[in-house]
């Protein structure tokens, strides 16, 4: 079987995903974050990315209750704990939706 023209671009433990990071069922509903990297069976991260949880994708936690209620590319999409669970995510920066004045 060809491995994925995609995993020559990740390094696996330079993004974190051996380092114990934050996933996305830790994070806060109403939080968005940005995905760092994806982890796990090559079908799971393939299944992922087609949904839009891409690397670098921002991804907001509307809530929680069994499944996980994402927004992710303007669309909401409901995910496994188990699924999230591989997901490895980082805090945006709430400033960079600001706009600034024209000068």
């Amino acid at each position: 079987m060809a491995k994925s023209w995609w995993k020559n671009l990740f390094v696996r433990g330079r993004c974190g995903c051996e380092n114990g990071e934050k996933t996305l069922t830790s994070v806060q509903n109403g939080q968005s974050v940005r995905i760092e990297c994806l982890r796990g069976e090559d079908g799971v991260c393939q299944r992922l990315r087609e949904m839009g949880f891409c690397e670098s994708a921002v991804v907001e936690k509307v809530t929680e209750s069994g499944a996980l209620i994402c927004k992710v590319c303007d669309t909401r999409v409901a995910i496994s704990r188990r699924l999230a669970d591989n997901i490895i995510v980082k805090d945006v920066c709430q400033a960079q939706d600001h706009h600034h004045a024209r000068q």
